[in-house]
Parts: C-alpha cells; structure tokens; sequence
C-alpha cells in the first residue's frame, strides 16, 4: 500500500525523477532543428525548471486533495495516512529546492539576475516551503493553531502556481491548455478543502 512507503523511497523517487528531467532536455538539446523536441543549448535549465515545476503542482494538487478526501483531523489520528502527508510534503519540499535549483542555473546560463525586490513573494513563499516539513516534524500533535497554519500555508503555495499559471495564460502562450486545467483543479481542489472543513464544522 501507498501509506507502507517509506520516505527515502519518496525521495529516490524525486531525485531520479528530476535526473530524468534532466537528461531528458539534455537529449532534446542535441536534436537537430528539425526535430519536434529541439531547444537550444541555453535552454536546457528552463525546460528543466518549467518540468520540475509541474512535478511540484503534481504533488502540491495530491496533497490538497488528500487533506479534502480524508480531512486534516482523520490523517492525523491514522498512522498510515499521517505517514503519506509527511512523505508527500517532504517529497514535495526536495521537489521544489531541485526546482529552485534549475531556477537559477538558466539564470546563470543566460547571464541574468533574480531581482530580489521583484520576486518578494516567491521568496516568502520558498522559505516558507522549505521550513514546512521541519514545523511540521517539530509539531506533530494537531491543534486548531496547526490546522490552521497548514491550511494557511497550502493557500499560500497553491496561489504562488495559480499565479504562474495565470501569468503564462495572460502572455498568450502558444500552448495554455494545461495551464488552464492546472488553474481549474488547483481550485477545484480548494473547493472540496473548504466543503471538508464545513462539513466536519456541521458534525461538530
């Protein structure tokens, strides 16, 4: 079962699948122009960022809807289900520095700088994301000011995405579909959060 995995199988997982990223724009680089797949040597770390980062919003999307089917109160007071969140958020975490990671070496390859002052939000939003899983070891035992910061914390995260997402959509992307759905699911999955939170309000 899903909920017997063990955390370093978790972070294997990320680290093989971010080499495979990797070597995957790598390969594409080689190609000749022709070929569907070609990018040029000076991209190899954006398409690694823009593909690690849908990993995040993958594994971002499996943790919202994880909290709505079961509700923070019932994985907290199950063993297997709390091993999964933790596994999931710290997946997540690796996930998202191996992100940062490329980030900054396509910044690097192109000879440009993060404008700090620009990006005040995403470097909240990082921080806030690295130090998530330690809160969350540190705290293990669920209370409403938790509940409420996990829930606070997820909101924050999911809007950093919809907001990407939105961006990319605004600049008349060639390709916007898959930005759309990521925006529709990633609130989508806010809406059955929210209907899990009255529901176990109403039962209460």
């Amino acid at each position: 079962m899903v909920t017997e995995i063990r955390m370093p199988v978790f972070i294997v997982a990320i680290f093989c699948l971010e080499a495979l990223i990797y070597l995957w724009s790598a390969w594409t680089a080689k190609q000749k122009d022709g070929n569907y797949f070609a990018i040029s040597n000076k991209l190899i770390f954006e398409k690694c960022a823009r593909n690690s980062g849908r990993v995040s919003a993958i594994l971002n999307l499996i943790i919202l809807f994880l909290i709505g089917y079961f509700g923070l109160n019932q994985i907290y007071s199950d063993k297997g289900n709390l091993d999964l969140f933790y596994n999931l958020i710290t997946a997540f975490t690796i996930n998202h520095l191996i992100h940062f990671l490329f980030i900054t070496q396509n910044f690097t390859q192109k000879s440009k700088t993060i404008k700090l002052s620009d990006e005040k939000h995403g470097i909240f939003t990082f921080v806030c994301i690295t130090l998530f899983p330690i809160f969350l070891w540190y705290f293990r035992n669920l209370n409403l000011a938790l509940y409420i910061f996990i829930i606070l914390h997820l909101f924050n995260v999911s809007y950093a995405f919809i907001d990407v997402l939105y961006n990319k959509i605004r600049v008349k992307s060639k390709v916007t579909l898959h930005n759309r759905l990521g925006i529709i699911t990633t609130i989508s999955a806010w809406i059955f959060i929210v209907f899990r939170i009255l529901w176990n309000y109403r039962l209460t």
